[in-house]
């Protein structure tokens, strides 16, 4: 799915990037700017902004306004809305950071973007394919916690 999210659910953003999803994020973007870009992208847009929900919904653009507190209620309605996955595949995840796919790179190919500890315990490495960016990401200790937050999220989704 194609996304348009705003400033208040960064987090969102990068949640639905990492389960594959075409998400626009830009944390300075104003109410006008995220409704163009929906209308311009035919992007779902994703909202905690009551008064930017309303004039979405005036324009008949798809949008939702997104309640949950915590990530995982915010995953598990939007998961429930648009009938998406919260299985995350590396080979389907987009750079959380600037929404570019991942490819998997050969560990020497990164010696000198990953501490040297996390080359000793790990072997399978994923970089952005964007030049300006380069992060590299692998299946580090964060990666049960990733792993629990989806499982959480699955299920408030029933």
């Amino acid at each position: 799915m194609r996304f348009v999210v705003d400033g208040m659910l960064g987090g969102l953003a990068r949640w639905l990037r990492m389960l594959g999803h075409d998400v626009t994020y830009d944390s300075k973007s104003n109410d006008n700017e995220l409704l163009s870009k929906a209308a311009t992208d035919s992007r779902v847009l994703l909202t905690r902004d009551e008064e930017l929900y309303g004039r979405a919904v005036a324009k008949n653009l798809h949008s939702l306004l997104v309640t949950g507190k915590k990530e995982e209620e915010r995953l598990a309605q939007v998961a429930s809305s648009f009938h998406i996955s919260l299985r995350m595949e590396m080979s389907q995840t987009k750079c959380p950071e600037c929404g570019t796919n991942l490819v998997q790179v050969l560990k020497k190919d990164v010696l000198d973007q990953v501490p040297s500890t996390s080359l000793q315990l790990y072997n399978e490495f994923w970089r952005c394919e964007n030049p300006s960016c380069r992060k590299v990401y692998w299946k580090g200790s964060h990666w049960n916690r990733i792993q629990q937050t989806l499982v959480e999220s699955e299920k408030l989704v029933g």
